[in-house]
């Protein structure tokens, strides 16, 4: 958002607002009256939350150039803390504790991938829409 200074991005997963869900269902209606426009303030939290510009310590000539990069990350810190919670029997088995005695999410995660690497050969995203968002700067 130029105009505030910052930039968000959301993850939804399964549910996506109402309001987002309206918009891409309209997006490529041919007439502009019945296309619904992203609130984003109606999505809730953002998973993400970046101040740009002046004063931030990130200044917005960083973002250009952009692309977006699917990772498959498969223990990541979100990925991997879903590892324990969607995966139980296999968090169970590969239990690996951190320095503290505690079960590691993503440790565990990564002993799983370690001990089954056949498990990833058919390893992809299936991905219904990519929407990217972008208000114009008013001059």
């Amino acid at each position: 958002d130029p105009e505030n200074r910052y930039m968000k991005s959301w993850v939804f997963s399964p549910d996506i607002p109402v309001n987002l869900r309206h918009a891409i269902d309209t997006a490529g209606s041919k007439d502009e009256a019945e296309r619904v426009l992203p609130d984003p303030s109606s999505w809730g939290l953002p998973y993400a939350y970046f101040a740009i510009g002046e004063g931030t310590g990130c200044s917005a000539d960083h973002f250009k150039n952009m692309r977006l990069v699917f990772n498959l990350a498969f223990c990541g810190n979100v990925s991997g803390n879903r590892f324990a919670r969607e995966c139980k029997a296999f968090a169970e088995k590969f239990d690996v504790k951190n320095d503290g005695g505690y079960s590691d999410p993503v440790l565990t995660c990564n002993a799983y991938i370690e001990s089954n690497p056949e498990a990833l050969e058919e390893a992809y995203w299936k991905i219904k829409g990519v929407y990217v968002y972008e208000r114009e700067l008013e001059k």
